[in-house]
Formats: C-alpha cells, structure tokens, sequence
C-alpha cells in the first residue's frame, strides 16, 4: 500500500506491527501497542517525527493485533520475514 495520508487513515487504530518500504526494500520495521495505534505510529513516520529515512518510504505494510501479546509476536514474524506475510483473519496491506 502507498505511503500515503489517505492509506493511512483507513490504517485501523489497535495494536499490531507494521513494515516501511523503499524501493521494495524493508527499511523499518516497528510496533505499534499500549497508547499507540497502527494509524498513530505510521502518521508519527509520515509527518518525520522520526526523521527523513522512515519519511521518505514509498510503501508500508500492516498485521493489526488483538493484544499487546499478539503485537509483539506479530513484530517479531515481519522482522524475520523477508516477504509478505499472510495471517488469515488478518489485516495485511501492500502494493
């Protein structure tokens, strides 16, 4: 899915993990739990709050999590994972 503000606002706001992309290239991977949502972190990328390298991604993909547990779990299968990861019942999206 493109990087975008109009994506990102249809981003559900729980809990989960989530990847930035660059020319099809992983370039962050983070976590999104407690006070923080999927929707909040990726805007927090967008606007530069953590500067220009996870700004700059063209693509994001998402798992959205049911508990912190589950965030962090699923954190640790899009770390690992080099491709796109497939969790049926899952919110996952990328262009």
């Amino acid at each position: 899915m493109e990087f975008d503000q109009a994506r990102i606002a249809a981003v559900p706001q729980s809990a989960g993990a989530y990847r930035l992309l660059q020319a099809g290239r992983v370039i962050y991977v983070g976590i999104a739990s407690g006070t923080r949502s999927l929707r909040s972190e990726l805007n927090r990328h967008w606007r530069g709050d953590f500067g220009p390298r996870t700004q700059g991604a063209s693509h994001f993909e998402y798992l959205a999590a049911h508990t912190t547990a589950h965030a962090h779990e699923l954190y640790r299968v899009l770390y690992s994972s080099g491709g796109p990861v497939r969790e049926p019942g899952l919110a996952r999206s990328r262009s």
